[in-house]
């Protein structure tokens, strides 16, 4: 049987998850790793990507991580995430308009300073991830993130 340790996801305005879990799939800077119960402790940047968490039980649940940090500590680990959210937290309406903010930014060219483009991609990758997690078909919407 695995051996649970404490998670929790914090944002600037709340905690969105603060539970046991025995591990959880995060994607950093680096690449996408697994985190056990007493895993090298770690802190390292994250990219806006979905994170897995898996129940005690095996079931999992995936939140829309905006970029942030992951800490692991010896008593657990905590993402302190720029923005995060669960699939029923998502306001499908306004991920669909950031994605197209995101996208006209990104084709019209308004401005190509390197700031407001990364500012941009980075939107995108968070509208997108976001709409995913509610079950969206991206490729139905037109174009991606694929810029």
């Amino acid at each position: 049987m695995a051996t649970n340790y404490r998670l929790r996801v914090v944002t600037p305005e709340r905690v969105v998850l603060d539970r046991e879990t025995p591990e959880i799939i995060v994607r950093t800077t680096e690449g996408e790793i697994g985190i056990l119960a007493h895993h090298l402790q770690i802190i390292s940047p994250l990219v806006p990507h979905i994170m897995t968490v898996y129940d005690p039980d095996g079931k999992t649940e995936q939140v829309a991580i905006g970029g942030g940090f992951l800490e692991v500590q010896a008593d657990g680990v905590t993402i302190l995430a720029d923005s995060a959210e669960t699939a029923d937290m998502v306001d499908v309406a306004r991920a669909e308009r950031s994605r197209q903010r995101a996208l006209e930014r990104l084709n019209t060219g308004a401005s190509k300073e390197s700031v407001d483009l990364a500012r941009a991609k980075r939107a995108l990758a968070r509208a997108e991830n976001r709409l995913r997690l509610t079950g969206r078909d991206l490729q139905s919407m037109g174009a991606s993130a694929a810029h």
